[in-house]
């Protein structure tokens, strides 16, 4: 007698997931921004390139800042990261930069419009043969409302000491801390300089700074 025989069921084998790296790494964002600043500024040699600027205190770091006439930042947000941190980082960015860029993925810049001020400026980052393309979305315009008590604090103590100096504003003041030579720098607006005169001196501070680790970087 013929014989039936249970068919079995074919096992389905497990295989692990693949992850599939979406967008531009960080690192090659950065140099592609750096590349296309210094194209920007070839002709200036007074501008200055600063990596991982930390502002406040380390309140946030910002991956770009270019140090000329102007203070401009530059945040960059890939596709690996999300904009979580963006409401805590805006609000510092803006006290203390003329120009603030967000330089972000595709992906993030419809919502990162939502977030942040209309004065700064947007670059879409985007991957063509493997090379990473910055497209402007929005022009950046000039800081409305730099504040003075936030920019100051850029200064190394004997930075801050030198500029007190250089006003007449430093009697006493040879071995106080650097929150208090902050604060009177920053108070001697109107009274001793202009908002603009110490927006520069900062500025030139920061240009004319030798050995800074933030020349390069981090790896």
């Amino acid at each position: 007698m013929p014989t039936c025989e249970r068919r079995r069921r074919p096992v389905a084998r497990r295989t692990r997931p693949v992850h599939h790296t979406v967008g531009m790494r960080e690192a090659d964002v950065r140099d592609a921004l750096v590349e296309r600043l210094r194209r920007q500024h070839a002709d200036e040699q007074e501008t200055r390139i600063v990596h991982e600027l930390s502002l406040c205190q380390a309140e946030a770091r910002i991956d770009l800042a270019v140090v000329n006439g102007r203070l401009t930042g530059w945040e960059i947000k890939t596709a690996a990261d999300t904009l979580g941190r963006l409401p805590l980082q805006q609000p510092v960015y803006s006290r203390v930069f003329d120009r603030v860029w967000l330089a972000a993925d595709a992906r993030h810049v419809d919502r990162a419009l939502e977030l942040i001020p209309p004065w700064w400026g947007v670059v879409r980052v985007g991957e063509r043969g493997g090379l990473c393309t910055l497209t402007q979305v929005r022009p950046s315009r000039l800081n409305p409302d730099v504040d003075l008590a936030s920019l100051v604090r850029l200064l190394w103590r004997d930075e801050a000491l030198a500029e007190l100096q250089a006003l007449g504003l430093a009697e006493g003041l040879e071995r106080a801390p650097r929150r208090v030579l902050w604060q009177r720098l920053a108070e001697a607006v109107p009274r001793r300089a202009s908002k603009a005169q110490v927006q520069r001196l900062v500025r030139e501070r920061l240009r004319d700074r030798e050995g800074w680790r933030a020349d390069r970087p981090r790896t």
